[in-house]
């Protein structure tokens, strides 16, 4: 089991095991600092190492810790609440709340361990797994900041669950999207402009955090994902340095 506490030296570690069931990756400096927890989909690994070049190009000296954990089925493990199936929409079954109870009571423990200082502790995905980063992070108070990368904030019912949260205290929060992300036919997902621009909005006027960011990118949802995705990671990462 790899555990934040028993990190040495300067050398980058890469390591990758088994946690109740689910397939975790762990990729650090080698130093003790910021540690963003990543949900992403089932057999990540090249998305994970592409990820954590660009990361370690951009960050530099700058210590980080990156832990990518996969889910077994993306529509069930990182949807919010369930949803009736449709013709386009099938699956979403609201097994979130059993994903964070998974990432509080197993992954967590497991990854820091016995430390004796909780490392700054953050959570980021893309897609629906932003929507899910963003979930944990009002749900739980595990966490200091997220990123929500092109999230799924089209999702409905994240317009009224949103409206009644607020941040923990100190925190900073990080959203993206691409341009055209908004600009498709289903009227359901063409929502995710709109609701981008309002979780910022909410955002700004939050007391409890210290610094929020939205960033606008070109293209669609699928354009230059990883590069996405390592930006509001490196984002958050300076954050809790600075």
């Amino acid at each position: 089991m790899f555990i934040l506490s028993e990190r040495r030296g300067l050398a980058m570690v890469y390591k990758t095991e088994q946690i109740d069931g689910l397939t975790v990756r762990l990729r650090s400096s080698g130093q003790k600092g910021p540690v963003v927890y990543w949900p992403v989909a089932y057999s990540c690994e090249q998305q994970f190492e592409r990820v954590s070049r660009v990361l370690s190009r951009s960050l530099g000296d700058t210590a980080w810790t990156l832990i990518a954990f996969e889910c077994e089925n993306w529509n069930r493990d990182y949807s919010p609440w369930a949803l009736p199936d449709t013709d386009r929409r099938q699956g979403f079954t609201g097994g979130a709340e059993e994903t964070l109870a998974w990432l509080r009571d197993s992954c967590i423990p497991a990854i820091e361990g016995e430390a004796k200082s909780v490392p700054c502790r953050m959570i980021g995905g893309y897609s629906l797994a932003g929507l899910f980063s963003l979930y944990a992070f009002y749900e739980s108070r595990l966490f200091r900041g997220a990123a929500g990368c092109s999230s799924s904030l089209w999702y409905p019912g994240w317009r009224e669950y949103m409206a009644h949260k607020r941040s923990p205290e100190g925190s900073f929060l990080y959203l993206s999207l691409g341009r055209r992300e908004e600009k498709t036919r289903d009227p359901e997902m063409a929502a995710v402009g709109d609701m981008t621009r309002q979780q910022h909005e909410l955002a700004k006027n939050d007391p409890n955090l210290r610094a929020n960011e939205l960033c606008w990118h070109n293209g669609g949802h699928f354009t230059e994902v990883d590069q996405r995705i390592a930006q509001g990671f490196a984002w958050l990462i300076r954050q809790a340095g600075a």
